[in-house]
């Protein structure tokens, strides 16, 4: 026997979802585990290009760091982004 409550519980999800009903500490929590999520990740990214340097790979070094900036920039401009849609 299905249980209502959870199928009420899906209804209300589904219904925030089309008309954009999510409250902001919601909002803040996914962009937090967004912004942790890119921080390790360019994390990585460094490692892996000073790893490269040691190495003496320095095209690949170059290229990674080159990248890892970018994801900085890209996460930089979206945490000072006035307001998100």
């Amino acid at each position: 026997m299905a249980d209502l409550h959870y199928r009420e519980k899906l209804r209300k999800i589904e219904q925030a979802a089309r008309t954009n009903e999510v409250s902001n500490g919601v909002k803040s929590f996914g962009l937090g585990c967004f912004t942790v999520g890119m921080l390790l990740f360019i994390g990585f990214l460094l490692f892996l290009a000073i790893s490269l340097f040691i190495n003496d790979i320095i095209f690949g070094s170059v290229i990674t760091f080159f990248v890892a900036a970018l994801f900085i920039f890209i996460l930089l401009k979206l945490l000072t982004a006035p307001k998100l849609p």
